[in-house]
């Protein structure tokens, strides 16, 4: 019901993922966001149409053809000069690593999210993300966590719990504990409601 209140859009950049597909179709029907898929258009609306996946509503980005290509590169590549990363590098990564093309919507006000992880190794997802957004100021340890669902009520608040870290740190020491705890509980709030 949040959700549907915000009308946030929200970039899916893992478009070849048969769940990812089925996703966006559910989350446009329900309302819970606008969804962009990012992603070779054709072999999009091909997966749909084998899974039966009716992608009205879905707006599919093509990085390569995007009308804000020029701009993304451009930020790209002032963002990672000073890491080596010249103009045709920028296009390279822009243009061929969904990841980072997603997270550049969302540096620049195209997209208000970005969920991604479910056909990418952590590690992945999460360097797009510091390379192209970077971090919350004051945020030492970069860490994930995970929104747990559960029928029985009794657990978590109401069934719904956070487990962290859980692919990013892990043998975290005290302080990295500690920041990974607070991080949590902020993800607790903001995402599930959970006091």
């Amino acid at each position: 019901a949040k959700a549907v209140s915000m009308a946030k859009t929200i970039v899916l950049p893992e478009s070849e993922d048969d769940r990812v597909i089925k996703a966006a179709e559910l989350i446009v029907k329900e309302k819970i966001a606008k969804v962009v898929l990012v992603g070779n258009e054709d072999a999009i609306r091909q997966s749909a149409a084998s899974l039966n996946v009716n992608l009205e509503g879905v707006t599919i980005v093509e990085p390569k053809s995007a009308a804000k290509l020029d701009i993304y590169v451009e930020e790209f590549f002032k963002m990672r000069e000073k890491k080596g990363v010249t103009k045709e590098k920028a296009f390279e990564i822009i243009t061929t690593e969904p990841r980072y093309f997603g997270a550049m919507m969302v540096r620049m006000g195209d997209a208000d999210g970005m969920v991604a992880g479910s056909n990418s190794p952590t590690a992945d997802v999460i360097r797009a993300a510091l390379h192209v957004i970077g971090t919350k100021p004051g945020l030492k340890t970069v860490s994930s966590c995970f929104v747990m669902v559960t029928p029985k009520k009794e657990y978590g608040q109401d069934g719904v719990f956070v487990f962290s870290d859980c692919g990013v740190v892990p043998d975290p020491n005290a302080e990295q504990l500690a920041d990974i705890a607070c991080s949590a509980a902020e993800s607790a709030r903001a995402l599930a409601g959970i006091a």
